[in-house]
């Protein structure tokens, strides 16, 4: 089982191409950082902050949608057994209710 099945537990996702958005998102926390430093004004800083909370809702966004592809995906092919499917489908319920 490779380390992206083990991690959605039978429902293999790679989430690797997520990671340059992630390491942007690195980059513009630091700006933050900076922006706090050399005392940026306020209204800036929070503009910036908006800016990384957007990026990170749209990355998370893309890793529910291609959690959820790939559960169905399986569901339709019949991989998974009903018990597996509807701990699945609670998970993403769960998970969306939190996100919404």
């Amino acid at each position: 089982m490779s380390g992206s099945e083990q991690g959605q537990r039978g429902v293999p996702v790679d989430h690797k191409h997520q990671i340059p958005r992630l390491r942007r998102v690195e980059g513009q926390v630091r700006g933050v950082q900076q922006m706090i430093e050399t005392e940026r004004y306020c209204v800036d800083i929070a503009h910036q902050i908006d800016a990384v909370i957007a990026a990170l809702r749209r990355i998370q966004g893309d890793m529910i949608r291609d959690h959820m592809t790939a559960l169905i995906q399986a569901s339709i092919a019949g991989e998974l057994v009903e018990a597996e499917r509807q701990r699945l489908a609670d998970e993403i319920c769960s998970l969306v209710s939190r996100v919404v």
